[in-house]
């Protein structure tokens, strides 16, 4: 395999890196004073407990995100000052599996928190540790021995994909969510059970509270029609998976020009999938009641994982495609990535819909039954094949001996 020398920083992403990490740090900070104000406020009752400790996971993942992009400051900053990078840190995937021991000590610690206690930042501290630890080993060991690029370019990865990334795609989602909705309004007006209510939306007496409960307690038998659950797992399962799995590895277009090679490009997308995975799981983590954190958490680390390593593969089919022009490839590995997304994803509902009610075909009972095994499965083959793509990576990356030449004339 050729061997392409690895492009050094350009001075415009360079730029675009420092701005994007100042306004992220600047807008985090902001965030992070409206908290603490929400925070000092709740002195008066004007939040509840729950709310109260809920704000205050929020704001320690939002300092975890500030001191995440700090690095990607450093390194632009020096780079534009004309100093040398710094040299990547080895051995980090042991540094990452040292830290993965810490992971059931502080899940032991969380549970032997007395629920009725406000413990105030430690729960929070937990929390972030407990999700960030597991996707840095995944990720470690996604790019073990691989070639990542620069430090600069790994930091300014990571930093696009948590302030341009992650918010275009719950833009697009949203977007995406509205429609639905609008769609989902116009067959509800079609239903008869629901005829009374609209039309006293339309008088001008004002709406009765009676009827509002009357809406509460017919949406619910509605729930339950094939057609409202097929549409509800379209969009879980078919459109969520979509939409990230083709917008994870946004950054890499920046590097398009790069000379990126397939290498790089696996590592760029781990880097991209673990970023998104770190403040999605932070935020679902940071909104659930006690009683479910450990479910929430556990549910997270294989979630983190296929985040990963599905961006990790597109991220190698585009830098591929880029080389060698073959679009088949992107396409036929987006497929592929969607499908384990969506089949992850439906399994995951599922097993929720079947711990919290009795679902109303017999199939998904039955399927909610042996959805953790599912998922336990799927996470153990894509972290097998994780460790099956590095290695087979790092061969193709491992240039060829150098045959030996025949000393001929000197015996």
């Amino acid at each position: 395999m050729d061997q392409h020398p690895l492009a050094g920083p350009s001075r415009s992403l360079t730029i675009a890196q420092l701005v994007v990490s100042v306004l992220g740090i600047l807008l985090s900070l902001g965030s992070v004073v409206g908290l603490t104000i929400m925070l000092l406020s709740s002195a008066d009752a004007v939040i509840t407990a729950t709310e109260n400790t809920q704000l205050i996971n929020i704001l320690f993942v939002i300092v975890a995100v500030i001191l995440l992009t700090i690095p990607t400051l450093v390194s632009s900053i020096r780079y534009l000052a004309g100093r040398p990078s710094r040299p990547p840190v080895r051995r980090k995937l042991l540094y990452a599996s040292l830290a993965l021991i810490l992971v059931p000590l502080l899940v032991l610690l969380s549970s032997q928190l007395p629920p009725n206690r406000s413990y105030g930042w430690l729960p929070a501290i937990i929390s972030v540790f407990t999700v960030l630890i597991p996707i840095w080993w995944f990720l470690e060991l996604g790019r073990f021995r691989l070639p990542a690029g620069s430090v600069q370019r790994q930091w300014g990865l990571s930093t696009f994909s948590i302030f341009i990334t992650l918010p275009v795609i719950i833009l697009v989602e949203i977007i995406v969510l509205g429609l639905g909705l609008v769609f989902a309004a116009l067959w509800l007006v079609q239903q008869p059970e629901f005829a009374p209510i609209l039309s006293q939306f339309g008088s001008q007496s004002g709406l009765d509270l009676a009827l509002l409960d009357e809406l509460a307690a017919n949406l619910v038998p509605l729930l339950s029609r094939p057609e409202v659950i097929a549409a509800l797992l379209a969009a879980v399962v078919l459109v969520v998976p979509m939409l990230e799995e083709l917008l994870k590895p946004l950054a890499l277009w920046l590097l398009h020009k790069r000379g990126l090679s397939p290498v790089e490009g696996f590592t760029a997308g781990l880097i991209c999938g673990a970023a998104f995975a770190l403040l999605e799981s932070l935020f679902s983590v940071s909104a659930v009641m006690p009683g479910d954190w450990l479910y929430t958490v556990t549910g997270r680390v294989g979630t983190g994982l296929l985040h990963i390593f599905t961006a990790g593969l597109n991220g190698w089919a585009l830098a591929s495609t880029w080389q060698d022009g073959r679009q088949l490839r992107v396409g036929l590995t987006y497929i592929f990535t969607v499908f384990i997304h969506g089949a992850w994803n439906f399994f995951a509902v599922v097993m929720g819909l079947h711990t919290i009610t009795e679902l109303p075909f017999s199939v998904f009972s039955a399927l909610g039954a042996s959805a953790s095994w599912v998922l336990l499965g799927m996470a153990l083959i894509m972290l097998i094949a994780l460790v099956l793509v590095n290695r087979r990576l790092r061969r193709a990356a491992t240039p060829p001996p150098l045959p030996a030449v025949e000393q001929i004339g000197l015996e």
